[in-house]
């Protein structure tokens, strides 16, 4: 059964909701986005002076994040994104007395440095080198999306400075809703890792439309699980929905469920039937 993704009023296959909302960030999340790309170690880059040919020159930035630049010798320009470090060796050609009014111009022309791991259930795993700012969703675009047995439950990891990792959970149900208008952008960083597990399982049993087996690829109550069954019958109980659940022990608890009780993986929902 393929998954629905509401954008509005509409609903979309994962594929498309991921490419629209790719489109619009081009245009609807630049303010919040990172302004440009930041140089890092084995980029390659090409540095041109204006009137200066003979000053040309395409280097690899070295794994201490430094360049050799013709007259001037080595110079760290990691952590900086082009304007600048342009900018910083104009200001080092007219210091020394090498050109006045120096016009630099530094492009990037092959990107190393930064790269996310996609991993997990998503239909092309792999390592995207980032080229420019590149969002959650746009690099689950590039993996082709999320398998049909990945869950919609995505877990980003992120070095942090002191050697730690940071582990945070995105639904991407609310990332795609643009009715929400509250869920920020999730712009990706060197390192990053995005893991997509492997979606859950529960049972709809008893007088619903259609009993069976559904993934359970994002938080749901029972009221939402029923709805994903077709909903109860017209000769289903509101009071008497039971739900059969495996214990740590192994044993299986028969627990008499609420409307917003929790959905678990592996859990069995029966309706019963009502007896007026």
């Amino acid at each position: 059964m393929m998954r629905c993704y509401p954008i509005g009023r509409f609903c979309f296959s994962l594929t498309t909701a991921l490419l629209l909302l790719c489109s619009a960030l081009v245009w609807a999340e630049t303010s919040t986005a990172p302004r440009s790309y930041v140089i890092g170690s084995g980029d390659e880059i090409r540095i041109t002076v204006f009137g200066q040919q003979e000053l040309t020159a395409e280097v690899q930035v070295s794994a201490a994040g430094t360049v050799q630049v013709p007259l001037l010798g080595t110079l760290a320009i990691a952590g900086k994104n082009a304007a600048d470090a342009a900018q910083m060796i104009a200001g080092r050609y007219e210091a020394g007395n090498f050109l006045k009014n120096a016009q630099v111009n530094l492009l990037v022309t092959k990107y190393r440095s930064q790269v996310v791991a996609i991993l997990g259930r998503v239909n092309s795993p792999g390592r995207l080198v980032l080229e420019g700012p590149t969002s959650l969703t746009q690099a689950l675009a590039w993996a082709g999306g999320i398998a049909p047995s990945g869950s919609e439950r995505l877990i980003l990891t992120r070095p942090l400075a002191n050697g730690r990792q940071e582990r945070t959970e995105y639904d991407l149900q609310q990332m795609l809703n643009y009715d929400a208008g509250q869920q920020p952008t999730v712009w990706l960083r060197d390192g990053d890792t995005i893991y997509v597990p492997n979606a859950g399982r529960f049972y709809i049993n008893g007088e619903v439309h259609s009993p069976g087996m559904y993934p359970l690829d994002r938080p749901l109550n029972i009221r939402q699980a029923l709805s994903a069954g077709g909903g109860p019958t017209a000769r289903a109980s509101d009071s008497k929905v039971k739900v059969f659940r495996q214990a740590a022990d192994g044993s299986v608890q028969e627990l008499t469920a609420k409307p917003n009780d929790q959905v678990m993986d592996g859990d069995v929902l029966v309706v019963r039937e009502s007896l007026f």
